[in-house]
């Protein structure tokens, strides 16, 4: 029995891996492919290093499939060879060949499970690194696609009319200001024929090197200054950087919880307090004191904090029910190519396949959008889809025990 079992588990293993290594070919080419029409920022030694980092955030989705994949054609092969027959002449029921892999689909949904806390955000967050390690390099790149720099952190709106190599050709720098009514505007415009930039990040701070360049006023005095061969110098913005800051996605599990917590603390005590004073306020009759704009403030950063413990949850409950899901796609897989043993290989993975593209999938994005929205509870929300093929499964499995 033991040699059986060993046999059937060297098959799926096989085969798992066979069919892992092309499906994350396959995505990684497709994830850069996307990434370098969409950004245009990418060089081929960016790709380089871009594809390590790549490769761990296709486990949660090439892992499952690949499995199923290996369950239904290894079990439809060997049900075909008619040794399913053979195993259950000898006595044995045929949840013996069946045993091993589903041990072996919980050694794997257990290690895409501990990546997906910890390694696979890592990398993802590496993967976004790649693209703006050189800040320098990045801001030349969006500015030689666009031909214009406009993040509303940076204090200037940067606009050329083409670079050369380091050189920003007929540079214009619009400095940003507010007007009383808080409507954006701007308060002074630089025009260089010819502009370098150099990041100095110890300093958080940009200079720029001017050539043949004026600077216009707005305001009582509306005056033009030539200011040659001077250097302008820009504020980095903190955390502001070319998009630096970590999606949700990226969060390990232990700063998911950190996040968490902070959260909830700042719903439990900010708004509250702020009612508390109102309250205090409105029971001494200083009703001039109320300060209605804080008090509006509280409420809307409630709103945005409460949907950020919404999202964080979902994202932890959705890394669990992922990897989950790969245990679930082994225990419907094997029945399935076992009762398609007469069919070609390719009939019983698709026969799994497209319920699970046609609806597990989309069961899972909808339990996703749920709970961001805080319509469901996470935990609620993101298990639907694994219900559903656990209840197929239990649909399946008393059909093979009389196969």
């Amino acid at each position: 029995m033991n040699i059986l079992q060993r046999y059937v588990s060297g098959e799926v293993l096989r085969a798992f891996l066979l069919s892992l290594l092309t499906m994350t070919a396959i995505f990684v080419l497709f994830m850069i492919a996307a990434e370098a029409l969409r950004s245009r920022l990418l060089a081929p030694q960016d790709i380089a290093h871009l594809i390590p980092y790549v490769i761990p955030s296709t486990l949660p989705y090439t892992m499952p499939v690949s499995l199923l994949f290996a369950v239904t054609v290894v079990y439809g092969r060997i049900a075909g060879d008619n040794e399913i027959i053979a195993v259950k002449s000898a006595g044995l029921s045929v949840m013996t060949v069946i045993w091993p892999t589903l041990f072996l689909a919980i050694i794997l949904s257990g290690f895409l499970l501990y990546v997906s806390r910890g390694w696979i955000p890592r990398s993802a967050h590496q993967a976004k690194l790649v693209l703006f390690k050189d800040l320098e390099d990045t801001f030349y790149k969006f500015l030689k696609r666009d031909r214009e720099f406009n993040n509303p952190r940076w204090p200037f709106l940067i606009k050329v009319r083409d670079v050369e190599g380091k050189d920003m050709i007929d540079a214009t720098f619009n400095k940003r200001a507010k007007n009383k009514d808080n409507s954006d505007t701007y308060s002074a415009t630089i025009c260089a024929k010819r502009a370098q930039l150099h990041f100095f990040e110890k300093e958080k701070l940009v200079r720029v090197h001017l050539d043949q360049a004026e600077l216009q006023n707005y305001g009582p005095d509306d005056d033009v200054a030539l200011i040659n061969r001077n250097i302008l110098e820009i504020p980095i913005p903190q955390d502001g950087q070319f998009n630096m800051e970590k999606s949700i996605q990226e969060y390990p599990n232990e700063e998911i919880e950190k996040e968490l917590i902070k959260a909830r603390q700042k719903i439990a005590t900010d708004r509250k307090q702020q009612a508390i004073t109102v309250g205090l306020q409105f029971a001494a009759g200083r009703l001039d004191d109320v300060k209605w704009t804080e008090v509006q403030r509280a409420f809307i950063e409630h709103t945005y904090w409460q949907s950020r413990v919404d999202q964080f949850e979902t994202e932890k409950q959705l890394r669990t029910s992922m990897a989950f899901g790969s245990l679930l796609f082994v225990i419907l897989g094997a029945p399935v190519g076992i009762l398609f043993a007469k069919r070609d290989f390719l009939s019983a993975f698709m026969s799994c396949f497209v319920p699970i593209i046609t609806l597990y999938y989309p069961l899972m994005l909808f339990g996703v959008n749920l709970g961001k929205e805080g319509s469901m509870e996470p935990t609620k929300a993101l298990w639907i889809g694994n219900l559903v093929l656990a209840v197929l499964s239990v649909w399946v499995y008393p059909k093979i025990i009389k196969h």
